[in-house]
């Protein structure tokens, strides 16, 4: 997407409630002490702040300055840092957070570049670390026509992850809108992982 277009995008969805994969994960951690996260492709920071708001230090990575400027705007707490980032070049450190999300940010990629961020993320997590994903799959419209994007069948998104158990995996198609208007076949999967190793 263009740049006008992300911008365009994190107007529309800056008013919109923490994600609710999001919420389930924070239940699912059982950790003591530091609690970090990684939300890449954080738009307009609201699941960062719901994670900060649950005593998570959170890193919130963006490529977008307008991302960047309405994270720091409504995550004025000090538990998160909002860096300006494409995410193929977020370096993530090996074994570091106990959550990372991908939400409506890997379907962005190429096929390629999002398989590599996907072995970034598996790494990044610790022991038993959950991964909250959106992508999208080979049925969607925009496959035909949108080569700069990646979409996947599940089993190939599973053989990439080979370290995570899936504990929640929701498939959905049909007819829907987009947040900046308009209507598209989509093909979402969507779902929580767990690092097992």
């Amino acid at each position: 997407m263009k740049n006008e277009t992300w911008d365009n995008f994190i107007q529309k969805t800056q008013n919109r409630k923490p994600i609710s994969y999001v919420a389930d994960a924070v239940k699912l951690i059982n950790t003591k002490g530091l609690k970090k996260a990684l939300d890449l492709g954080c738009g307009a920071g609201i699941d960062a702040k719901y994670l900060a708001e649950n005593d998570f230090y959170v890193d919130a990575v963006d490529f977008s300055d307008a991302s960047i400027e309405q994270t720091k705007k409504i995550c004025a707490s000090s538990k998160v840092s909002v860096i300006k980032s494409d995410i193929n070049e977020f370096n993530i450190i090996t074994s570091s957070y106990v959550l990372i999300i991908a939400w409506n940010s890997l379907p962005f990629l190429t096929k390629k570049n999002t398989r590599n961020v996907l072995l970034k993320i598996q790494d990044g997590l610790s022991n038993q670390g959950i991964f909250v994903f959106s992508i999208f799959g080979i049925e969607d419209e925009w496959a035909k026509t949108k080569p700069e994007m990646s979409f996947w069948s599940i089993e190939e998104f599973k053989n990439v992850l080979y370290k995570m158990k899936f504990l929640k995996l929701l498939e959905e198609k049909g007819e829907g809108t987009l947040a900046v208007g308009g209507s598209k076949y989509w093909h979402k999967i969507q779902g929580i992982a767990i690092r097992e190793n």
